[in-house]
C-alpha cells in the first residue's frame, strides 16, 4: 500500500532538507524527493559558503526580510547539529575615498534590514590590524562583524541525517516527472507527486528544486516562477594558506554581484570568487576567460597571496528568478503547494529563517502542527580520528586498526571515518567526500582514489566497476583492476 504524505518536499538542497528538518519537530509523515543521488548537490554544494550579515539585500524585498533573520539563527542550526560555523565578520573595501557614500548606503540599507554593529572604518592602521594582508591601496571598509562561513555540504547533510532520524522519509535518485492535482472536496490528499519508480501521495507540496522550481511549479499550472540560470566560478586555495584571511572579503557591490570576494572557508582553505555569467541553459563548466577574471579580482584585494597554493577550480549555478528576488509563498494554481524558488544569494543565509516561514505558511493553510515529544536536534559528526587521543578513538571503535589507517593523506582521512560516512548514505565517491573531507586536498584524490573505490565497493557489496563519483554514469573504471602480489 502506498504511503500518504502530510507533506511531499521537492529538492535536497540546504532549503528543502532545512525544511524537512524543521517539520520534523512535529508529527507527520514528510517525504523528501531529489533527483541526485544525495543531498546538497545542486546550488547548495558550490557557492562560497558565506553567512551574509544582511546590509546588501534592497530593503523591502525578500530577500531582506529573510537574510538578518537567518543570520542571527545560524547558531541554532550549527551548534546542536555539530556543523562548522564560524561568525568572522566581512569587510567591503573601497579604494577609493570618494566613494564611501557607497559604503554609507549599504549601512543605512543593513540597518533598515535589522543587522547589528555596522561600522565604516577609515583608519589604515586599524584595517590592517583586522585584516593584515588585505591591499595597501584600500582607504575604507565597511565592516560587518556578524557575517560568518559556514561549509554548506556539511550542514545540508548533517540537516538531513537529522531530518532522516527524526522519521523524515528521503528519496533518492527521484526526479519528478509530474504531480497530479485533485480539486474535488473532501479528498484525502490532493497531490500525487509522481518519480520513475513510485508515486508519492501527499496534501502539501513544498517546491524546493533549485533551478528546477519554474519547471515543477508548472507540473501544477503555475507558469509564474521564471528561474533564469547564473554560473559563479571559484578558486579553491590549500589550506596551508590558512590564516592569510582573516574575514570575508568584498569588493563594493554592482547591480549583478557582490563582486569577487575572497574569504576563509569555513574548515581552512581559502576561495575566490564567484563572478556571475547568466546562461540560457544550466551549466558548471568552468571557463579561462571566467577564471581569469575571479583570479584577477581576487589579487585587487590581496596582491601578495601566493597564487601557487590554488589547488582546484570550480563553478556553482544560481537560481536566479526573473524578479531577481526570492519566490515564497503558495502558489495561486494550486491551494496547498508551496513555492520556495529563486533562492540565489543570501539563501544560504536566508535557509533557517525561510524553513520556520514556510512552516507558519502551512500552518496557517491548514497543516495541524503537533510536536513530537520524541523529536532529537542533536546530530553527532562523523568522528576525526586524527584530533583525538588513543583513548576517545576507543570509545567509537573497537577496531583500532581501521581508526589507524590513513586513507586521504592530504587531509588525514582515515578507513573508520571513510567506513562511517558510507555508513550514514555516502554511496558515491563525492558522498565521501563531502561528509570526509577526502579528495579535498592538495592531490584532489590523485593518491585515495583508488582505496575510496576499493573501501566502497567492499562496504556496499558491488563490483568496482560500479562505484561512481557522482552517480548517473559516472563510472571511473571499465575493467576489474589487477590483483598485486
Amino acid at each position: 500500500m502506498t504511503k500518504k504524505y502530510d507533506v511531499a518536499i521537492i529538492g535536497a538542497g540546504v532549503i528543502g532538507a532545512g525544511i524537512a528538518r524543521e517539520l520534523s519537530r512535529y508529527e507527520l509523515n514528510v517525504a523528501v524527493l531529489e533527483k541526485e543521488p544525495d543531498v546538497g548537490w545542486g546550488t547548495t554544494k558550490a557557492n562560497s559558503g558565506i553567512i551574509h550579515a544582511g546590509y546588501d539585500a534592497t530593503p523591502g524585498t525578500v530577500k531582506a526580510s529573510f537574510s538578518a533573520p537567518g543570520n542571527k539563527k545560524y547558531g541554532e542550526w550549527a551548534e546542536p547539529l555539530s556543523v562548522p560555523f564560524k561568525r568572522i565578520g566581512s569587510f567591503v573595501s573601497t579604494k577609493d575615498s570618494n566613494r564611501i557614500d557607497k559604503l554609507q548606503t549599504l549601512v543605512e540599507q543593513g540597518e533598515e534590514n535589522g543587522v547589528e554593529e555596522l561600522e565604516i572604518i577609515q583608519d589604515r592602521e586599524k584595517i590592517k590590524k583586522l585584516e593584515p594582508n588585505i591591499s595597501d591601496e584600500v582607504e575604507a571598509v565597511l565592516h560587518a562583524p556578524t557575517a560568518g562561513v559556514v561549509a554548506p555540504y556539511k550542514l545540508t547533510i548533517a540537516l538531513y541525517e537529522n531530518a532522516r532520524d527524526n522519521g523524515v522519509d528521503f528519496f533518492f535518485d527521484s526526479p519528478v516527472e509530474g504531480i497530479d492535482v485533485d480539486k474535488s472536496p473532501g479528498t484525502s490528499s490532493r497531490f500525487t507527486v509522481k518519480s520513475p519508480h513510485q508515486e508519492y501521495p501527499a496534501d502539501y507540496v513544498i517546491n524546493a528544486a533549485g533551478i528546477f522550481s519554474g519547471k515543477v511549479a508548472s507540473m501544477v499550472g503555475d507558469e509564474s516562477v521564471h528561474i533564469n540560470p547564473a554560473r559563479g566560478e571559484y578558486h579553491l586555495l590549500d589550506h596551508e594558506l590558512q590564516g592569510y584571511v582573516t574575514k570575508i572579503n568584498f569588493p563594493l557591490p554592482s547591480k549583478d554581484s557582490k563582486g569577487i570576494l575572497v574569504t576563509p572557508a569555513a574548515e581552512g582553505s581559502i576561495i575566490f570568487g564567484p563572478n556571475h555569467q547568466p546562461l540560457e541553459e544550466p551549466s558548471v563548466a568552468t571557463t579561462k576567460a571566467g577564471l581569469d577574471e575571479v583570479f584577477n579580482g581576487a589579487l585587487n584585494l590581496f596582491p601578495g597571496i601566493d597564487t601557487s597554493k590554488i589547488v582546484t577550480n570550480f563553478a556553482g549555478l544560481r537560481a536566479k528568478a526573473q524578479t531577481n528576488d526570492f519566490v515564497i509563498g503558495e502558489s495561486d494554481a494550486a491551494a496547498g503547494f508551496i513555492n520556495v524558488g529563486g533562492i540565489q544569494s543570501p539563501g544560504l543565509t536566508a535557509a533557517p529563517a525561510i524553513a520556520d516561514h514556510v512552516i507558519g505558511i502551512l500552518e496557517e493553510k491548514g497543516l495541524s502542527l503537533t510536536e513530537d515529544p520524541a523529536f532529537d536536534p542533536t546530530r553527532e559528526p562523523i568522528p576525526k580520528f586524527s584530533e583525538m587521543e588513543p583513548e576517545e578513538i576507543a570509545k567509537y571503535t573497537d577496531d583500532l586498526s581501521a581508526a589507524k589507517e590513513i586513507v586521504c593523506r592530504c587531509e588525514d582521512v582515515t578507513r573508520a571515518e571513510i567506513e562511517e560516512a558510507i555508513d550514514r548514505g555516502a554511496e558515491t565517491l563525492d558522498g565521501i567526500k563531502f561528509r570526509t573531507r577526502s579528495r579535498m586536498g592538495s592531490c584532489q584524490g590523485g593518491f585515495c582514489t583508488p582505496r575510496l573505490v576499493e573501501i566502497l565497493s567492499e562496504k556496499r557489496g558491488v563490483s568496482p566497476k560500479e562505484v561512481t563519483k557522482k552517480g548517473d554514469g559516472s563510472y571511473l573504471l571499465a575493467e576489474e583492476t589487477k590483483e598485486v602480489e
